[in-house]
């Protein structure tokens, strides 16, 4: 070995040993973040198996499935790409200032452990505990409902896309009160979303029949100024079930109004989505209401018309005569839509942030159900702020060169609505307190996330900033926790086995404890914040 580095020395210039130095240490840094990054079995499939297969399946609407590592594999790239981009999962609004219900999506620690892991190579990790796929069986959210609606098996072959309305008496010669309903697509492969109207006119029932197919094509709407909105789906979205005491109001002698959107590029599918119904008693309910109470009649600046080859933005506003509680809004524009923001002004000058959409997605329009109820009182101003891209530059422009765009229900036409879903009947400030869904995140599946047995993980807002640190010379274990403190924690080994646990009090977000741990320990922390529930991460660079 000595008579080697004496040739080298003496054949080799100096500055080659800095180059090659150089290069074992950037070759030394690549090895030890593949070493420490995750891999499919440890935490990207627990991801994906939560956020993206429930979409991506054989049986939902995601265009390829995503249930298994080489699927997932063979689709890395467009996935990493996707989710920094945070069109996917879809879920358009922003949750700066308010958060939904049932939000799927995805925090920044995650998105950037799929990227890692892609940038990574994608490693497969411990064949010995690859997580079992979630099984997606057609199991309903409402097992019993009082009436199912289904519509006629219909043939869909179009090459564009396709707004289909299927009518259907209810039945009811007196009002009724729904309490629950479910939208259950007959084949998820091909439905994209659904809205479901009821319609005391006649007219949409007059178009179906004047139609020799199952249905009638109406874009936006149904045709029909009477009709009512109930309910709608996106995938990824259950049931709509009303807290206890409230329940939506079905007028006597109405029909159901079902329509479907099909993309385009479907030959030959047949479809028999369905509507199960739950209702509740007929009296004693606060009566709900799906109303589109900012909308284009409201414009400040109307009419609604957007020139060709501009930019323009419009302001809504209307103001509550009476008080109302409001349990969550759906907003709706066409093609040429951009972006649009919903807030609240109460008369004391409080701003009441509701829903904000930077980008609009056409294809994406979601019911945004509020965590908690919201009480606005007499004299509230609601304000909706639309812009509109009538430009080359807006790839869903249905028009090329851009014709001016005007209101209207039909694919080239715009509208501006936003319809909230709310109470006039004995609001109070204390429907507040109703508790709809106080989870800050996406609950994961279990099956394939248990870190420890029996336990399901949960990644609150604060999870990004939790970190471990151990010191082997002083054998201290640092645990970094929420900024605002008053956080226990626990640790585990990997069998399972409990280490240490301890207490923080309100307002230390850092604590140490003496351990000493064993070489080779790979640790599973759990932090549970006041009023939340477990956050368990697996910590890969424990004492070694």
């Amino acid at each position: 070995m000595n008579v080697f580095f004496s040739f080298a020395v003496k054949f080799f210039p100096k500055k080659f040993y800095f180059v090659l130095l150089a290069f074992l240490c950037s070759i030394g840094k690549l090895l030890a973040q593949t070493q420490h990054s995750a891999t499919w079995t440890d935490g990207v499939a627990c991801i994906v198996y939560s956020h993206c297969t429930p979409c991506h399946n054989n049986q939902g609407i995601g265009p390829f499935p995503l249930t298994t590592y080489n699927e997932v594999y063979a689709n890395r790239y467009s996935i990493a790409a996707s989710v920094q981009s945070r069109s996917m999962p879809p879920f358009p609004a922003e949750q700066v200032h308010r958060r939904y219900a049932h939000a799927n999506t995805l925090d920044s620690h995650e998105i950037n452990e799929i990227v890692d892991w892609v940038n990574n190579f994608a490693p497969l990790g411990n064949p010995a505990q690859l997580p079992s796929p979630p099984v997606y069986s057609s199991a309903f959210q409402i097992p019993n409902p009082d009436t199912v609606y289904k519509i006629p098996n219909y043939t869909v072959n179009t090459t564009t896309d396709l707004y289909r309305v299927f009518v259907m008496p209810i039945g009811n010669n007196v009002s009724r009160n729904i309490t629950g309903i479910e939208v259950v697509p007959g084949n998820r492969e091909i439905v994209h979303h659904v809205l479901v109207f009821q319609d005391t006119s006649g007219i949409p029932m007059q178009r179906d029949l004047a139609d020799p197919l199952p249905g009638y094509t109406a874009f936006g709407g149904t045709g029909s100024n009477s009709s009512k909105m109930i309910t709608g789906y996106v995938p990824g979205q259950g049931s709509l079930l009303y807290p206890a005491g409230f329940g939506e109001s079905v007028l006597p002698n109405s029909y159901l109004c079902i329509q479907v959107h099909y993309p385009g590029g479907i030959s030959g599918q047949t479809d028999s989505t369905s509507v199960r119904i739950k209702y509740g008693p007929s009296t004693g309910l606060r009566t709900m209401l799906t109303l589109p109470i900012l909308n284009h009649g409201g414009l400040i600046n109307g009419p609604l018309s957007i020139p060709a080859n501009t930019t323009k933005t419009f302001r809504a506003e209307y103001t509550l005569p009476v008080g109302v509680t409001v349990l969550g809004l759906l907003p709706h524009m066409h093609l040429v839509g951009q972006s649009m923001q919903v807030y609240a002004l109460k008369p004391g000058g409080d701003t009441v942030h509701l829903v904000n959409i930077p980008e609009w997605d056409f294809h994406w329009q979601m019911y945004y159900r509020f965590q908690r109820p919201i009480y606005l009182p007499p004299g509230t101003k609601g304000v909706a702020i639309a812009t509109y891209d009538n430009t080359t530059a807006n790839p869903n422009n249905p028009n090329n060169p851009p014709q001016t765009v005007s209101l209207g229900e039909g694919t080239g036409d715009e509208m501006m609505l936003v319809y909230f879903n709310f109470t006039i009947q004995a609001v109070s400030p204390l429907d507040t307190n109703l508790v709809i869904d106080t989870a800050s995140h996406w609950r994961h599946d279990s099956a394939s996330c248990a870190l420890v047995a029996g336990l399901d993980p949960y990644l609150p807002d604060w999870a990004g900033v939790v970190s471990w640190g151990y010191n082997p010379v002083e054998r201290m274990l640092t645990v970094q926790g929420p900024p605002q403190g008053g956080f226990s924690y626990t640790v585990y080994d990997q069998q399972g086995r409990l280490l240490v646990q301890g207490l923080a009090p309100k307002g230390q977000s850092r604590v140490q404890s003496s351990i000493s741990l064993p070489h080779g320990a790979v640790l599973v922390g759990c932090i549970t914040d006041a009023g939340d529930r477990p956050f368990y991460q697996k910590w890969a660079t424990a004492w070694r």
